[in-house]
């Protein structure tokens, strides 16, 4: 079990920032997911036991870190205790009880310990249980988070659960937050937070395809951003690294980003070279029927020997030119879209 301390790291300018492959611990590391924490800290508020699902290394681990860091000052508790603790199968709900209480410094492995436990306490007492989807799937589960659920509708227990997959079918009432990718913004705001104190940047078309090649999707950004800060260093054609590794190192029980499935065409279109988006130039519609070059210029000499076959006729230069003139103007305006199309 671990309590709200952080740990700092800092990354030299030589050094990529973008090596997290688990939960994030260091609270300086953590950015975005404000409507969720929004939702549960409203929750929280109203002692309303939480449940925070979605699919695998979407972040659930390290929002519950962070809910455990930060509970005290969202709530205004500065003596508020916290505790994050991840689940296994091999445990039983008696020693999910028993570390609990150890941690408040009362001995106990029961359900009714916990609540003389919580009565004792100054203040509420916030535990963030991760992985309860392997407590479920292990059969013992169900009765760890319903016998919670009951304890924190008294208001000395707040409760947020974290299960991959769906809402599990329970008999207590959760407030279910399930997380999904990440937002465009909340894409930027990682990248700089993530790049503070090195001396690289990001283009906006660079996170516009980061955001694209990972599907906003936090495990998969963050080894997208690692072979794009690589290639500042090395030239590497970073979508290509990324899509490789995807392929050959898929996240276990995370859906593949779409752009792995995708052809080498789609690739070009969001690889971003210098700073800028490589795009394909799209053919150009048919402009209809075009003439070529020589009849065009046949075409400015008729209106001419029109005039002259009238004169010749009617002996008449006003007359000729009259109505050589109209067909004259048109000849020009056709023979100039010509040009130009």
């Amino acid at each position: 079990m671990t309590s709200g301390a952080t740990s700092d790291t800092d990354a030299s300018p030589l050094e990529n920032p973008f090596v997290q492959r688990a939960r994030i611990t260091d609270a300086t590391r953590f950015a975005g997911r404000w409507r969720e924490l929004s939702l549960i800290f409203d929750a929280i508020e109203a002692r309303r036991p939480v449940m925070v699902t979605g699919p695998a290394s979407i972040g659930k681990s390290s929002l519950l870190t962070h809910i455990t860091a930060s509970a005290a000052v969202h709530l205004e508790e500065p003596l508020l205790p916290s505790f994050y603790l991840a689940l296994h199968e091999a445990a039983t709900p008696e020693d999910v009880y028993q570390t609990v209480l150890q941690a408040l410094g009362v001995p106990g492995s029961t359900p009714a310990a916990l609540e003389v436990a919580l009565l004792e306490q100054e203040t509420p007492v916030l535990l963030c249980l991760d992985d309860a989807h392997r407590a479920l799937s292990a059969g013992w589960g169900a009765l760890l988070l319903e016998t919670l659920a009951r304890i924190a509708r008294g208001g000395r227990l707040i409760l947020v659960v974290a299960s991959a997959g769906e809402m599990p079918l329970l008999s207590e009432r959760f407030v279910n937050v399930r997380l999904g990718a990440f937002a465009p913004a909340e894409v930027r705001l990682f990248a700089e937070t993530y790049l503070e104190g090195t001396n690289v940047s990001f283009t906006a078309s660079e996170l516009r395809a980061l955001a694209s090649i990972s599907a906003g999707h936090p495990a998969y950004l963050q080894r997208a951003a690692y072979h794009l800060f690589e290639s500042r260093r090395d030239g590497r054609d970073w979508c290509a690294a990324f899509l490789a590794e995807v392929r050959e190192r898929p996240i276990p029980g995370a859906p593949l980003p779409p752009e792995a499935f995708a052809g080498d065409d789609r690739r070009d279109a969001i690889r971003p070279r210098y700073g800028t988006l490589r795009t394909h130039k799209l053919p150009q519609k048919d402009a209809g029927f075009s003439v070529p070059e020589a009849p065009r210029t046949l075409l400015l000499m008729i209106p001419p020997l029109a005039a002259l076959l009238i004169f010749i006729t009617t002996g008449n230069v006003v007359s000729a030119t009259l109505m050589a003139l109209p067909g004259l103007v048109i000849a020009l305006v056709w023979w100039y879209r010509c040009r130009v199309s």
